[in-house]
Formats: structure tokens, sequence, C-alpha cells
């Protein structure tokens, strides 16, 4: 389902001025995949989670004849039957009259051709696809949290424009929200939606991704104020996002472009991501719209202006100060100084720079820290700072092609430890052996890459080049 080309780029809007709202369970608890495609075998998903501090699940089990789970554009028109619900002034059965047009108009799509087709698509996977939220639905009323069982849409009923019983522009239709749902819009358990905002955002991804997000920004007791950001594990954000491949690496590039997008558009000020493998932590940074943060100004402050001068963004710089305060950083630059005028191998120096500030495991020892070896004697000579040893110092005598395989598999696993498949190692594995790509070579990228921090993009080029070599290996076996 295409979208209609938007040449406004509008802002998020002040708190105060938005006047639309979520229900906040639906929000916050992720019903709809936010990948804009999912295979029709993609039939069920379950997440597992804590709510204050006791189990809870919520499971979600579709029809493979409608195209899986909810996912992608599903949410754009989940958002629209919702906002003519509340518009319409949430009666309390839940019932909705309105028509093809409207929806489409609502979530910000085009209205002409196939899309009244793939919007019937959609309705049915909403009308079939059933949800348990067991211990993880919030009664606000009660206060307390609950087990539903429910379909996005209870009951829903259309006319047809054609003889193929297709919806069309003049399709009225009947829609019954669900009855969890709806005692939930009319108990005021809701947070505000930007709906104006959401609908101008390029991509069916970002869209999913910020109404997820801008859900969990809200405390699930009191959705009232949010807050200036989020921390959450990568692996349980891919869940909460339902995101099919849970790679680490692979989660970052399917957030990457909408996490560009939302930079872009001012809603985030920055993402940050902590940790390796799966106990990376993500934490995303939310501009505040509205009001006005005091400024750091650089002018008024040298370890402002010396950290900007590093190229550490003014928001990065900002918020290490705010973390760190100045007498911690200003040591942290000084050890800085001392590395680079050391000899101290580096590439991107402001990386290299947050990561002396924020290091907390001494994995930048100061040469003139090292001890004498033998009391009353002179110092010993002081080694060189610590680095990842290059391809000749660790290889003492020629190798055999065997030996050099399995080296290169050793370092390669040690540093991208999960961000490969078993499948995926074999056919590197493969690769080796027949020299595409070079042990030598490849280990020597990695090791750089690990210096640099950029196993993720490394893990991209590599998982390409091994893909174009699987696909000439096939096209070259008897019988391609």
């Amino acid at each position: 389902m295409a979208r209609k080309t938007r040449n406004v780029k509008r802002s998020p809007t002040p708190l105060t001025e938005i006047t639309r709202i979520d229900e906040a369970n639906v929000g916050r608890l992720g019903l709809i995949s936010i990948q804009e495609r999912v295979p029709d075998t993609f039939s069920s998903w379950t997440v597992e989670f804590q709510v204050d501090g006791r189990p809870a699940t919520l499971t979600c089990d579709a029809m493979p004849k409608y195209g899986g789970v909810p996912h992608g554009l599903d949410g754009d028109i989940a958002t629209a039957i919702m906002d003519l619900y509340v518009e319409s002034g949430c009666p309390d059965d839940g019932l909705l009259h309105t028509t093809a047009y409207q929806i489409l108009k609502r979530a910000g799509l085009d209205d002409s051709g196939r899309y009244y087709t793939n919007l019937k698509q959609t309705l049915y996977r909403l009308r079939t696809a059933t949800y348990s939220a067991s211990e993880a639905w919030r009664d606000h009323r009660r206060g307390n949290w609950t087990t539903v069982t429910f379909n996005y849409l209870q009951g829903l009923d259309f006319t047809s424009g054609d003889e193929d019983l297709n919806l069309s522009r003049s399709s009225a239709l009947r829609i019954r929200l669900a009855e969890p749902i709806v005692r939930s819009v009319r108990s005021q358990y809701t947070k505000p939606l930007d709906i104006e905002f959401l609908t101008s955002l390029d991509r069916p991804l970002t869209r999913a991704l910020y109404r997820l997000l801008d859900a969990r920004r809200y405390s699930p007791e009191d959705p009232r104020t949010p807050r200036l950001s989020y921390s959450v594990n990568l692996i349980d954000w891919a869940a909460a996002c339902k995101i099919i491949d849970q790679r680490s690496n692979k989660i970052r590039s399917t957030l990457q472009g909408a996490h560009d997008e939302l930079i872009e558009r001012q809603y985030l000020e920055s993402v940050e991501y902590d940790g390796r493998g799966k106990k990376q932590v993500i934490t995303y940074r939310f501009v505040e719209v509205g009001g006005h943060k005091p400024e750091l100004d650089i002018q008024s402050s040298p370890v402002m202006a010396e950290l900007v001068s590093h190229k550490v963004s003014i928001s990065v710089a900002r918020r290490l100060m705010e973390e760190f305060g100045e007498i911690h950083i200003r040591e942290r630059l000084q050890k800085f100084r001392r590395l680079l005028e050391s000899g101290y191998r580096v590439r991107n120096r402001s990386a290299l720079l947050v990561d002396v500030i924020r290091d907390q495991e001494d994995k930048y020892p100061e040469p003139s820290s090292a001890p004498s070896s033998v009391p009353g004697r002179a110092p010993a000579p002081v080694p060189p700072p610590a680095r990842m040893p290059t391809l000749e110092e660790a290889m003492h005598e020629p190798e055999t092609l065997e030996a050099r395989v399995e080296k290169a598999m050793k370092t390669i696993q040690f540093l991208l430890r999960d961000r490969l498949s078993v499948s995926e190692y074999g056919l590197l594995r493969m690769g080796l052996i027949v020299g595409q790509p070079d042990p030598e070579r490849i280990m020597r990228a990695a090791l750089q890459a690990k210096r640099d921090g950029t196993l993720d993009a490394f893990t991209d080029d590599l998982l390409s080049v091994l893909t174009t070599m699987n696909h000439e290996v096939l096209s070259a076996a008897p019988g391609a």
C-alpha cells in the first residue's frame, strides 16, 4: 500500500497543543509488527516480559491466508480507525460507521486502485488475528494488571463496490472495536498522539516505530508526562517491535532508517548503543518539544569547546557533561591527549574520546602508571598503549591453508559472536578455503573494524560478499 508524496516535513507538535489520543495499552504493547513485510508463514509470535516484577506474556495468532500477523501499514489503518472512533464520540458499543475512503484518508494513504484491495486484507488481519495479554493489560479503573484475549476488530461488515466483492471509494463499513480497547478508551486510559506528525513521516517502518516508541515514553501507570529518554535491551526491543531476525546486527540495520528519519525530523535527539551482542542496550533521547533546554555554551565552557573541537557533537558533549561532570571530563581529556602523543593508533578520534570518558574498566592504561619490575631500580621500559595486534605480529611462521583458515575463523568468531548464524559461519569457512574472502585480508579487516568500532558495518559487508559467492557457486553447479 503506497503513500502520497508529502512535501511538508512537519516537526513534532508541542505536548500542550496535541488534541488527539491513542489507547495506551495498544500503543505500549506494540500489537502490530513494525516490519513493512513479513512472510505469510509468520503467523504467530510470543513476547515474555516483566510487569511490576511479575512475569507477563503477549501472544498473537494469525492466519497465513491473510498474510500472517498484522504488520507494517496495518498500524496506520488501526490508528486511523481508533482516531475515527474517538472522533465519533467513543460509543460504548465500540461501533464505528465509516467508509473505506475515510479510513485511507485519515491514515494519510492514497485512495486509488489496488489500495482498497490492500485495505481489505488489513481489515481481515485485524479481524482474525487473536491477541492474548496475560497479566499485561492495564485496567485503569481498578489500577491493576489483567489478562485479556481479543481480536483488534470484534466485528466487520462492509458493502462492496464491484462484482469481485472488493472495497471501493463508496464502500460503507461498520466496524466494532474489541471490548477491552473500548473499555480502556472510555475509562480514559489514553496517551497523547501527534497524528499530524505521525502521518507526515515518510516510511511505514518509521511511523510504526514512532507509535511504539512514543507510547513507551509514558509511564504505564500514569500515561500523561513523557520521559526525556528511554533505555531497553536490544533483543527485548526487537521482540517488542516484532522483528523476525533478532541477531543484533540485523536489528540495528532494520531500525537504522527509522532512527535517521526521526532524528532528522527532530523527534529524537540521538540513539545510543551500549554493550555487545545480546547484552546491548539501546537508549533513545528525545528532543524537548515546546521547551528550550539551557545550553552549555561553547563560548562559556572551555571543556565543551574542546569536546566539540574533537568533532564530538554538541548534544553528545552536553550529555557527557551532565552525566560525568566537568572535572572528570577535564581529566579524561588530558588522558586522551597523552594517548595520542604516545602514538596510540586510532582512526576515529571522537569515538575514542567518548569511550575514554565513559571508560570504567581502565581499558586505556597510561604509560606513566606502569610500576617498576624491581623496587629501587629504574622503571622498566614503558610498553606502548594497548592495541589489537597486527596480523604479522600474530603469525610466527609459515602456516598451512588449513591453519590460516582456522586462525581466521577463530578470530572472526571471537569478534563477531552472534552477528552471524551457524550456517553463515559455515559459508564463511567454505569461502576462506577457496580464498573468497582471503583469510589474511578478512582477519585484518575484522581487527581494524574492532579498533574502529564498526563491526556491525563490517558484518553487513561480509554477508554481502558471502551471499554473492554462494550465488556464484550455485550458478556454476551442474544442472544450474
